[in-house]
């Protein structure tokens, strides 16, 4: 999608430290050692921020238990993962109300165009003219705010996720 993102330099903590495992059991487990933004964690399902977002407000809805395709999770799981997504959509909408969506759900790792084998749904709100100048010409996504910024703002209404 991009090939540039531009980061400050204090970011890179985050980058460094190699996980040994799935990234995702780890913050199910709460690892002190990876960094993450949870947003929500449920007795089934967490909410994370994607900490390399494709836009504003990327959120991701990632099964607690390990599981790496949509055939894996039972009747109530698999309810249970898109109930959590209409919840999360309805969150995004009310702290940052976007124009509308991109939602897609990475299983199969690396074919999967991602590195992570644990199933995942990925919710990235859309917004007018999110592409401009720097994505079209230098394949550059600029965020209009920190990371810190817009999880906040997610945070002040997560307990619509709890409903």
């Amino acid at each position: 999608m991009f090939k540039n993102y531009l980061w400050a330099k204090s970011r890179s903590k985050w980058v460094k430290h190699k996980v040994e495992g799935c990234i995702f059991c780890g913050i199910a487990k709460r690892d002190p050692k990876i960094f993450t933004k949870l947003l929500y964690m449920g007795k089934d399902f967490m909410v994370i921020m994607n900490i390399f977002p494709y836009n504003t407000g990327h959120l991701q809805v990632i099964p607690k238990r390990h599981v790496e395709t949509l055939e894996e999770l039972n009747e109530n799981e698999f309810r249970g993962l898109f109930e959590m997504t209409k919840k999360v959509i309805r969150l995004i909408d009310k702290a940052l109300k976007p124009a509308g969506y991109n939602i897609g759900i990475n299983m199969g790792g690396d074919i999967a165009g991602g590195s992570i084998r644990h199933l995942h749904v990925q919710i990235v709100p859309r917004y007018p003219r999110d592409a401009g100048f720097m994505e079209t010409t230098a394949e550059t996504k600029v965020m209009p705010e920190t990371l810190d910024e817009t999880f906040g703002k997610l945070k002040k209404h997560v307990k619509m996720l709890e409903k």
